[in-house]
């Protein structure tokens, strides 16, 4: 049984003030970018990021002396939120709990229990949760019984296609990287829900020894920065690629990015939307599709969305995904929206008016 990201985020939000969440998937899925959500939706909170496996006990906290009494009392590491006057609650990420050495870990489980660290308890209302990757990843998880008892321990699943896409239209991924995605959905399988006969190239497997460069939200992400550089990259362009993404995604992109390159360019189309070349071939109209998404704003909309109900007439998939990915966008949806043929588009797709 997995949650999504979204679903995670949502527990943690609604619970985490009295369940302590351990949120477990494999490597680079996005598990740690939910502090991220979160700190934007809870903005009265102070975020607090604890990466574990890099604690040592000095790390968590000092006894200070009291010379009258000739007693010692527990000061908190700053970083857990707390201190004299700081009245705010905190939300704690607990980052990479599974690797903590076992005295960092036990230090640590009052905070997951009782949310306290030494004997300072953390502002009322403070939210507390954990990661750590599964068991079978292989790459040092380790959390005893008596300390998952003290949570509320759930799976992440990985996210689909979709759900990376719509992240990725938010955050200037580059769009040959988008059309990769959308093209080769299987990288974004899960090595645990596949049958051992399946062959997946693509994605992190312990069970085959991919366990390097390989393809996750996290290492696609990576590679956007690359392609967006190509022009200065050359030749190492690929042996980039595939230091990130393995090579059989690699090679896969590669091909997207000559296809981009020749594409009409985005000033022949604000020029000329009615007679601008057209995309050949899916995967150019989908490159075309998540460039022209990135690219338009109020000032454009007009042409973009002209050269974009012409690819509709040859590609209806590519249409929809110019005008879906523009409608994810929290920056571009409000300016998009104004322009009553995006609204008629978006009516047609029975999606969001």
């Amino acid at each position: 049984m997995n949650v999504t990201l979204s679903q995670a985020a949502t527990l943690i939000r609604n619970i985490g003030s009295t369940n302590t969440l351990l949120l477990r998937g494999q490597p680079g899925i996005g598990k740690s970018s939910i502090l991220a959500d979160l700190k934007r939706e809870l903005p009265d909170y102070q975020v607090c990021y604890i990466d574990v496996a890099n604690l040592d006990l000095g790390d968590l906290g000092m006894p200070v002396i009291d010379k009258e009494t000739m007693t010692t009392s527990y000061a908190p590491n700053v970083r857990f939120g707390v201190g004299r006057g700081q009245n705010r609650p905190v939300v704690l990420m607990l980052d990479e709990l599974g690797k903590a050495s076992r005295p960092v870990l036990n230090m640590l489980l009052p905070v997951i229990l009782e949310h306290r660290i030494g004997d300072v308890g953390l502002p009322t209302g403070s939210i507390v949760f954990g990661t750590t990757n599964l068991d079978t990843d292989g790459v040092g998880d380790n959390i005893p019984a008596h300390a998952f008892n003290r949570m509320t321990v759930v799976n992440v699943a990985n996210p689909t296609a979709d759900e990376w896409l719509e992240w990725a239209s938010n955050n200037d991924v580059a769009p040959e990287v988008m059309a990769f995605a959308k093209q080769y959905p299987q990288v974004f399988d899960c090595y645990v829900d596949m049958d051992k006969k399946d062959k997946n190239p693509y994605i992190f497997n312990p069970l085959t020894g991919n366990t390097r460069a390989f393809c996750s939200p996290r290492s696609l992400a990576k590679s956007s920065n690359i392609i967006a550089q190509r022009d200065v990259l050359g030749t190492a362009l690929i042996p980039a690629l595939s230091g990130t993404v393995g090579e059989a995604a690699a090679r896969d992109m590669e091909a997207l990015v000559n296809l981009a390159d020749q594409l009409p360019s985005f000033d022949s189309i604000l020029k000329d939307p009615l007679k601008a070349k057209l995309p050949n071939g899916a995967g150019a109209m989908f490159i075309m599709a998540f460039m022209l998404a990135g690219r338009v704003n109020g000032d454009n909309m007009p042409q973009v969305m002209a050269y974009a109900d012409r690819m509709g007439s040859e590609s209806f998939e590519a249409h929809a995904l110019f005008v879906t990915t523009v409608a994810s966008n929290k920056d571009k949806i409000t300016m998009a929206c104004k322009y009553r043929p995006f609204t008629a588009a978006c009516a047609k797709l029975g999606k969001y008016f």
